[in-house]
């Protein structure tokens, strides 16, 4: 790329941030304002909303264990998929029928401080399992029995016996709602502050001429479109890093600490800038600000609630799981739950993740581009 093109965009970019750092409170309070009415309103609910599909296996088959089972679909956290043998339940496990198996033990529910159940999950369900792990728990507690672990799985490793699974402690994965919310909340404020950033600027521009008098000069369209690319992704980029401090305050943690808030903000930045990409286009071929809200909003609402943002999209119905799975959203969110949630980003995920942002974000951006018109 010629390096004027840079200059120019960098130029471009400038100049957007001027103009936002002239307005830089009400940008903010408007980009920000919806995500904290969700977390204030829906960041405490509990796991009510999770209704990840679970097996049981019941190896102790009384009165009590039968009522731990009713007990768990008695809320939408948990949907009990049936009663299976262990083996059953483990190959469920590995073809994705279900999120986790309940294993309870013969001597449930223990007097004697000693575990009476415990939970398989596999490793692509472990960041929307985590806080159906915490209410199996609380419902054992009910019974006065002790769920000692969980264990994960690999998607292709063979599924052993009990006796040889190694348990972890339980306390590794996360327990909190909020923790679950933030992830698709941080997508949201991403998508929102990008939309209504570089296209809204590109818009701006054309209705009061300025987009005229950058094409009468040596300017190029390149540069104009990635300059507003880059203020985009920056703007959204602010309004995350605000989003979080409040989530923070409200007790949101980062389990993989500062390395993960670092991976968040990689995350951000790349999907913030496919999501301009977009957004530019939107708004060279839609000519009034009233008109681009409208269809910008009736493209993003859906592609972030299909995203998870709510609960896991393993909970959908099959024909929006389809549509998940091509949703680019759908992997940001992911991405920022591995850190948010678990304190780990596996390898095998960082590729999968990264990789469908990455192409979405060099497709959508080389589009911009391509099809940017100098017309007025």
């Amino acid at each position: 790329m010629d390096w004027n093109v840079i200059e120019d965009a960098l130029t471009i970019f400038k100049r957007e941030m001027i103009i936002f750092r002239a307005n830089w409170k009400s940008n903010i309070i408007r980009s920000i304002i919806f995500p904290v009415v969700i977390l204030l309103f829906f960041g405490n609910i509990g796991n009510g909303t999770f209704s990840s599909p679970i097996a049981v296996t019941n190896l102790a088959n009384n009165p009590q264990s039968i009522s731990f089972i009713n007990a768990l679909g008695n809320q939408k956290s948990l949907v009990v998929k049936g009663l299976v043998s262990e083996s059953t339940g483990l190959a469920m496990l590995q073809n994705g029928t279900v999120s986790a198996l309940v294993v309870i033990l013969p001597n449930f529910p223990s007097s004697a401080n000693t575990d009476s159940i415990y939970v398989y999950y596999s490793n692509s369900n472990l960041n929307t399992i985590g806080a159906g792990v915490s209410y199996i728990t609380s419902v054992a507690s009910e019974f006065d029995a002790k769920v000692g672990g969980s264990s994960t799985l690999g998607l292709n490793e063979p599924a052993p016996p009990s006796s040889q699974v190694k348990l972890v402690s339980t306390s590794a994965v996360s327990i909190s709602y909020l923790d679950f919310l933030v992830g698709g909340v941080i997508a949201m404020v991403a998508a929102f502050g990008t939309i209504f950033g570089g296209g809204v600027s590109l818009i701006t521009d054309r209705q009061l001429g300025n987009l005229k008098m950058f094409l009468v000069t040596p300017i190029s369209g390149t540069a104009v479109i990635l300059g507003k690319t880059i203020y985009g992704t920056v703007a959204a980029l602010i309004y995350v890093v605000v989003a979080l401090g409040i989530a923070t305050i409200m007790g949101a943690k980062i389990a993989m600490g500062i390395a993960g808030l670092a991976w968040i903000l990689a995350i951000v930045v790349v999907i913030s800038m496919g999501l301009s990409g977009v957004a530019l286009i939107l708004a060279d071929k839609i000519k009034k600000f009233e008109v681009y809200t409208i269809i910008a909003n009736a493209i993003v609402l859906p592609l972030w609630f299909l995203s998870g943002a709510f609960f896991p999209a393993s909970a959908d119905p099959a024909w929006m799981q389809i549509i998940s799975s091509i949703d680019p959203l759908t992997y940001a969110v992911s991405g920022i739950r591995y850190v948010m949630l678990d304190g780990y980003f596996p390898i095998n995920a960082i590729l999968t993740d990264f990789g469908v942002l990455i192409l979405f974000t060099v497709v959508a951006v080389f589009l911009a581009v391509k099809l940017f018109k100098k017309t007025i």
